[in-house]
């Protein structure tokens, strides 16, 4: 049996070593499985009793494995961390037998957060606000509670803004590896997210479309 490194290249095991691997991949299905959510490497390897480096090798040659057998579960990297999960294609036939969870609906204004969060990583509210141009309370309370956002300590400056980062569930849910996988909130982003806002307050204050509001908006 070969299995590839960190760098995609095949190591020849010897019998012992592919007994050990081998033993090392069922107790990795059994730990993905019990635990239902993301596994940090450290945790594998603990399970497993070998080193981290090993593990990775191991969970990697693992997850290839299940991509390639094309069933109805898959192991995917979460932010480093592994998660076993149940293919997208199967889910259809899963909710003929299972209450189908019903997924918050996530408006521009929460989206527009969302991506200023991701791409930040972490940022604090004032960040938030700095680019929307409006108060962010309300959206940044309602992805915590759809548990797409948490709190990453706090930021080392007057007053100790709370920062908050993606969850696990973010990159599960968006189908991303890291926020780097992300496009960045650039200069011609920023100036559209404030165009909509200001659209977005005009609406609210019930003004007449085209009126040129700027001057009473601070970004």
């Amino acid at each position: 049996m070969d299995i590839e490194d960190t760098r995609g290249e095949q190591l020849e095991l010897f019998p012992q070593e592919q007994q050990d691997h081998t033993e090392y991949e069922h107790i990795m299905e059994a730990v993905l499985f019990a635990l239902a959510r993301a596994v940090e490497v450290s945790e594998l390897a603990k399970a497993c009793g070998c080193d981290v480096r090993t593990a990775r090798e191991v969970v990697q040659g693992l997850a290839k494995r299940y991509d390639e057998s094309d069933g109805a579960l898959m192991i995917r990297e979460v932010e480093g961390k592994y998660q076993m999960c149940t293919s997208p294609k199967y889910f259809d036939y899963l909710v003929r037998v299972v209450s189908s969870p019903k997924k918050p609906e996530l408006s521009e204004v929460l989206l527009e957060t969302l991506a200023i969060i991701a791409n930040k990583n972490p940022a604090t509210r004032v960040e938030i606000e700095k680019i929307r141009g409006v108060k962010s309370d309300f959206a940044v309370n309602k992805l915590i509670e759809y548990g797409l956002i948490e709190e990453a300590g706090r930021l080392n400056a007057p007053g100790k803004p709370i920062l908050f980062k993606p969850t696990d569930e973010f990159y599960r849910r968006f189908g991303v590896e890291n926020t780097a996988s992300l496009p960045q909130v650039g200069p011609e982003m920023e100036s559209r997210i404030e165009d909509e806002v200001q659209v977005e307050v005009r609406d609210r204050m019930g003004e007449e479309d085209g009126k040129d509001d700027k001057d009473q908006i601070s970004f």
